[in-house]
């Protein structure tokens, strides 16, 4: 059975841990993937805003560069100077160049082919303009205003237009582009919402799984121990009221052997010892005498022995006279037996106890005053008896070398008696405690409930 239960709790141990670590790394797996979505996201968000802006950048330098190359070929027309027309050639140059550098670094950045397509021909538009441009500067070119403005107007003018058109077409499909670009990204950050929330749902369905098998076991656990401790107290009941029983039985079998060696062995060695009494007073032979005399010198010391016998196993006047005579003719017994100064004081026993009360309390007080004979090593103690309150407290001390101090022999002999002390108090709903007093030596108390009307129906049931 404890083979299964662990195998049972083993098994249960590792669902719980393998649901959890499921769980935590679905987690982990969901947000791993839901930050390198985001990252990614905004990595292209990122460069398709750069790749936007490069390419405004572009468009606004092709347009600027194309007007002011227009402004300087018609100020280069209107000032006929050598010098001056070569300056502006210079500058038209210059911007040439700008243009056309700047244009290669931005075409590998272009992913739409229509988009590319006009990027192509704004090349070729580029190329058509400059070199209409570079026909007023030629030495065969019109030297006249009036002539130059001609071709002005018949050749550069278009060719600006067409460059014009073609960046605004380009300006208008970068506008598109990115505009469905950024439909692209709400897409895609629709579909790693979507991905995060379907992992985030089949994470909380495991947790919630995990979780109900972990309280449906947890409850089934705490069931079977809930069940194992109603049996505990349910055992431990039946064996407190087994215990009580037998120490009840126990008593009666005492008492009932008490009386039998009262009154039959007693009385029959009383017998003997008068008729010994009669015939050593017939008797004149003096070694007959000395015999009769012998044999009741053995009568005497077997039936005191006797007395003694019965008086341990149950005194008679613990019925006859109560528990505070008992227990004084007790401790003075106990005194001159094993020769230990004891005292006994009491208060509130002016009423008889509980019958089984009484005797609780002498066995207690008899077990523990043999523990202090036997294991103390003490040469004196003192038993003391209060009632009061409902309340009955028996104290017995000694000086003693205390529980600390005692061999671990004497300890493990004892621990019975400490058990039987123990069973006899709790049999009444009592206490027991037993320490090592911080002045050398033993404190046991017994704190047992016994109510005034216990004790008065006990008196009425003496009475009668």
């Amino acid at each position: 059975m404890t083979v299964l239960r662990t195998t049972s709790a083993s098994r249960i141990r590792t669902a719980l841990l393998v649901g959890f670590v499921a769980v935590f790394g679905l987690w982990v797996i969901s947000g791993v993937e839901l930050l390198r979505s985001v990252r990614d996201l905004e990595s292209r968000m990122n460069r398709l805003h750069d790749s936007f802006l490069r390419g405004e950048q572009t468009l606004s330098t092709v347009r600027t560069n194309v007007l002011l190359g227009s402004i300087y070929l018609r100020d280069g027309l209107v000032d006929t100077g050598a010098v001056t027309r070569q300056f502006y050639r210079d500058e038209l140059r210059q911007i040439r160049t700008e243009t056309d550098e700047t244009l290669p670094g931005y075409l590998p950045e272009v992913e739409l082919p229509i988009e590319r397509q006009e990027w192509t021909a704004l090349q070729r538009a580029l190329t058509e303009y400059w070199n209409t441009v570079d026909l007023l500067f030629d030495p065969n070119a019109p030297r006249t205003f009036v002539e130059g403005s001609g071709v002005l107007r018949r050749k550069v003018v278009p060719a600006r237009e067409n460059v014009l058109q073609i960046v605004d077409r380009i300006a208008a499909l970068q506008r598109l582009s990115r505009h469905r670009q950024q439909e692209e990204a709400s897409l895609l950050d629709e579909e790693v919402r979507g991905r995060f929330a379907v992992v985030s749902g089949v994470t909380i369905l495991i947790a919630a799984g995990v979780a109900g098998f972990a309280f449906v076991r947890i409850g089934g656990v705490e069931r079977e121990l809930h069940q194992r401790r109603l049996t505990e107290a349910e055992n431990r009941r039946d064996l407190e009221r087994l215990s009580a029983r037998l120490v009840d039985a126990q008593e009666d079998e005492r008492r009932h052997l008490a009386r039998e060696l009262h009154d039959e062995v007693g009385q029959a060695l009383t017998a003997i010892k008068m008729e010994i009494g009669v015939a050593m007073r017939v008797q004149s032979d003096p070694r007959a005498r000395a015999s009769l005399e012998e044999a009741r010198a053995i009568a005497e010391r077997t039936l005191q022995g006797v007395r003694d016998l019965s008086q341990f196993l149950h005194p008679s006047m613990l019925d006859d006279f109560g528990l505070p005579e008992t227990l004084s003719a007790y401790v003075r017994s106990f005194s001159k037996r094993a020769g230990i100064r004891a005292e006994f004081s009491h208060a509130g026993l002016e009423d008889r106890l509980p019958g089984d009360v009484e005797v609780c309390v002498y066995r207690i007080i008899q077990e523990a005053l043999t523990n202090v004979a036997r294991h103390s090593g003490a040469d004196h103690c003192t038993v003391d008896v209060v009632w009061r309150d409902d309340l009955l407290r028996l104290t017995i001390t000694d000086n003693g070398r205390g529980i600390g101090g005692a061999h671990p022999h004497d300890m493990q002999r004892r621990g019975l008696g400490l058990i039987a002390m123990r069973e006899r108090a709790q049999s009444l709903g009592g206490r027991f405690v037993i320490a090592d007093r911080a002045e050398g030596g033993t404190r046991v108390v017994v704190m047992l409930p016994v109510p005034a009307a216990a004790a008065a129906d006990a008196h009425q049931l003496l009475a009668g």
